[in-house]
């Protein structure tokens, strides 16, 4: 049996929970409400690249179809993405960030920033960067294990 001080996934939980507070907390001092993981992922991930298709949006993510169109819904009526039909396949939606959503990205990114550079301490470059290559591993097996056992289910 894995002792606790030793289990991974107690760890990454601890790290989730306590950036997610942080983050949380921060963002309310800036007055930027209504920011939760999924919602900061969607933004964050459509400052990479704008104009995604919602599907691959959800993929990119993680996330399920119906958690996707729930979010978006919400983040459309916010005023911070738009949908739009794809030119070359009219059935596929592409997911736009607004103005008001970059402005609000500029934001988001800047505390980011400085929430890395906090959390940074004793951690060199090349820690960071092997941590989120880590975690970028760990992330795709455990979404390949639960669709897995989804499709078997």
């Amino acid at each position: 049996m894995i002792r606790f001080d030793d289990n991974l996934g107690i760890h990454l939980f601890k790290a989730y929970f306590s950036i997610y507070k942080y983050l949380k907390r921060t963002f309310s001092e800036h007055d930027i409400e209504n920011m939760n993981p999924t919602r900061l992922g969607i933004l964050l991930a459509l400052a990479d690249k704008d104009g995604v298709i919602m599907s691959k949006l959800g993929q990119k993510l993680f996330l399920e179809k119906s958690t996707m169109t729930g979010v978006i819904d919400k983040m459309e009526a916010d005023g911070l993405v738009e949908r739009r039909s794809d030119q070359a396949d009219r059935r596929a939606l592409r997911i736009y960030l607004t103005s008001k959503a970059k402005r609000l990205n500029e934001r988001i990114h800047g505390i980011i920033d400085k929430a890395y550079q906090d959390l940074n301490g004793n951690l060199t470059a090349q820690d960071l960067a092997i941590s989120v290559k880590v975690s970028k591993q760990i992330g795709q097996a455990a979404h390949e294990l639960s669709s897995n056992h989804e499709k078997k289910a």
